[in-house]
């Protein structure tokens, strides 16, 4: 008898424990405690109108049931978080599909609520309603659903909302074309949105169709204004008349707006690395001093610390050299040359390399004048020389500067040209003119760079003396004055939006400031060595450098950057650690990438229309083993 009763009682503790199991996890999903039904909780008998309401919208919210061997994922914040980013997706989506997506965005944030309710997190579920119930407000469709999801807070609710019953039972159908979903399946992939997909895949039936098979009924949600319905009372006459010039406008539109954010979204995209093309001079035994290309780059320009100036054509077309009646390099003699000889000096001759001589010392800089076949070179004679692209000969000589001139460049118009000189000054000419219009006078050592405001209306100069100066053309006067460098400034580039400067040199830094407040708006660190030319790209949004460390340098110039209220802010870019400022290895986070030349020591760098990156340099040949 004791072992009977024994066994009896571990039979009735194991029962209990089992019960006591289920009724713990039945609590947990929100059932009901009571073992028992009543009569009117048992929906025997049903209105026909009831019925077919039922029936529709059963048809209308769904295809089939919806059921799932696996549970989705509890975590509140995951949730929140993962919804998040679809509303910001779907908000910065393209046309087409930001229309198209639209449909799934409503159910679900329903599934989502409910998903809360279900795993027991009431109050997880409350705050997800509070922060994205918002959105739908606007829409009368929605607005009453969305108002009332919040008095769900078990699963027995369900049966008070009949419209949420049929979407949480039923899958909801939804049409999208093959391209939307791929753009919506990369979304989810690439972001990791497991728990949207799960949903996605229990709740929602995506049918795949075309754009023409679209039904012309269906409903687009827009954020500014609620979706209207059509009216089935309206007359054939005003349905004529709506598919006339009204649609046609409505396309237009439509089609204007999918451009303008298109453009947006490229615009506000992280740039793209660059094609970069480079033109190494090799053989240079006369020492390559300065580069220039034309603006078409057809024309490639150097100049040699042996007084001469070459010109390469960048084309398979050979660079000719038109007749001249004059030509005052010779000196002729009536009895020394005979006519025939005469004429067959002056053919015209053809070749892809040209010399030009007239210097009296190195070359240091070369510039095109945009739309004008004229070159300028600036030397250590203290001169500036004009240079005839028609016949290859000097047409003009500038004379000011008392000391070798540095650097020069000239105006976006062509007319204006500015130079740097030994002497402690820049100034300011004009083509048609031999003696300065303006003296900058400031700088107490050498001014090393110059470079013209896009605008036209500034002057930036670099000096060894570590700072950058702002001068305005029309009366001389200095504006802006930048400190930070800690060596000889030997590069300056303008952004062409006209906001920042970049300037590089000596101390392996570039910097760009802000000319606006006057201030510097990043600190790029990574080269090894002196640069010697900076340029943005056609964007103002990239800027590429290089010097003598052989590597050429792309850089992304709004990283970091946000904008508050028409100023300016950046993040901790530029450092003020005066620790920091000793680790020159440091590379900052703003490079997108680098680009070894092997044994080319870039001179120039510059961006053509189409936004293709064109670096020159003089090839330094490797001693043999």
């Amino acid at each position: 008898m004791r072992i009977n009763s024994f066994s009896f009682e571990m039979k009735r503790s194991r029962s209990e424990l089992v019960s006591s199991a289920v009724g713990s996890f039945l609590r947990r999903r929100q059932y009901s405690d009571s073992e028992t039904f009543k009569k009117s909780d048992l929906n025997i008998h049903q209105v026909l109108q009831e019925m077919t309401l039922n029936a529709t919208v059963c048809v209308g919210t769904g295809m089939r049931n919806a059921f799932s061997y696996t549970s989705i994922s509890g975590d509140a914040t995951a949730v929140d978080q993962q919804y998040t980013r679809l509303k910001n997706f779907l908000s910065e989506a393209l046309e087409p599909y930001k229309s198209e997506l639209s449909y799934i965005l409503f159910p679900m944030f329903i599934h989502l609520y409910l998903e809360l309710v279900t795993n027991g997190q009431k109050t997880a579920a409350q705050k997800f309603h509070s922060r994205h119930h918002g959105l739908f407000l606007h829409s009368q469709e929605y607005k009453s659903v969305a108002e009332n999801l919040c008095s769900i807070v078990t699963l027995q609710d369900l049966t008070k909302f009949s419209t949420v019953k049929e979407l949480r039972e039923n899958k909801f159908h939804v049409q999208l074309s093959e391209d939307c979903v791929e753009y919506f399946l990369k979304f989810l992939k690439d972001n990791d949105q497991l728990i949207l997909l799960q949903v996605l895949n229990m709740y929602f039936c995506i049918e795949v169709v075309n754009l023409s098979d679209r039904d012309s009924n269906n409903l687009h949600i827009k954020e500014d204004s609620p979706p209207t319905k059509l009216s089935q009372t309206s007359s054939p006459a005003c349905e004529i008349k709506n598919e006339k010039s009204p649609k046609s406008l409505t396309n237009s539109k439509e089609s204007l707006e999918a451009l303008k954010q298109a453009i947006r979204k490229v615009s506000e995209s992280p740039p793209c690395l660059p094609s970069v093309c480079l033109y190494t001079v090799n053989n240079t035994h006369q020492g390559l001093s300065s580069v220039s290309l034309s603006q078409d780059t057809t024309l490639l320009a150097g100049g040699f610390e042996n007084s001469s100036i070459r010109l390469w054509s960048l084309t398979p077309k050979s660079l000719e050299s038109m007749k001249t009646d004059v030509d005052v390099s010779k000196i002729r003699l009536g009895y020394d040359v005979l006519p025939g000889d005469y004429e067959m000096e002056n053919d015209v001759s053809s070749s892809h390399v040209k010399v030009m001589r007239g210097h009296g010392g190195p070359v240091y800089s070369l510039a095109f004048v945009p739309r004008s076949n004229i070159l300028l070179s600036a030397s250590e004679d203290t001169t500036v020389r004009a240079w005839s692209m028609t016949n290859h000969t000097n047409v003009v000589i500038y004379r000011g500067h008392a000391y070798p001139v540095w650097s020069l460049d000239i105006g976006p118009l062509g007319f204006y040209f500015a130079t740097a000189s030994k002497d402690h000054t820049a100034r300011i000419w004009t083509t048609d003119r031999t003696y300065p219009l303006r003296i900058l006078a400031g700088h107490n050592l050498d001014v090393d760079c110059v470079k013209f405001h896009p605008n036209g209306n500034y002057v930036a100069t670099g000096s060894s003396d570590r700072t950058v100066r702002l001068w305005s053309v029309q009366d001389g006067k200095m504006v802006r004055m930048f400190h930070g460098h800690r060596g000889s400034i030997f590069a300056l580039a303008f952004s062409p939006n006209g906001q920042y400067l970049a300037s590089a040199g000596e101390d392996r830094r570039i910097k760009i400031w802000d000319l606006s407040s006057g201030l510097v708006m990043k600190e790029l660190r990574g080269h090894t060595d002196t640069v010697y030319s900076v340029c943005f790209n056609n964007d103002s949004t990239v800027l590429a450098s290089g010097g003598l460390e052989h590597v050429l340098r792309i850089w992304d110039v709004r990283k970091g950057i946000t904008h508050h209220g028409g100023h300016t802010a950046t993040g901790s870019t530029a450092s003020t650690n005066p620790r920091s400022d000793r680790i020159d290895s440091h590379t900052t986070p703003e490079l997108l990438g680098a680009f070894p030349t092997k044994s080319t020591s870039v001179q120039l760098v510059q961006y053509n229309w189409h936004n293709l990156l064109l670096a020159i340099g003089e090839g330094v040949e490797t001693p043999s083993s």
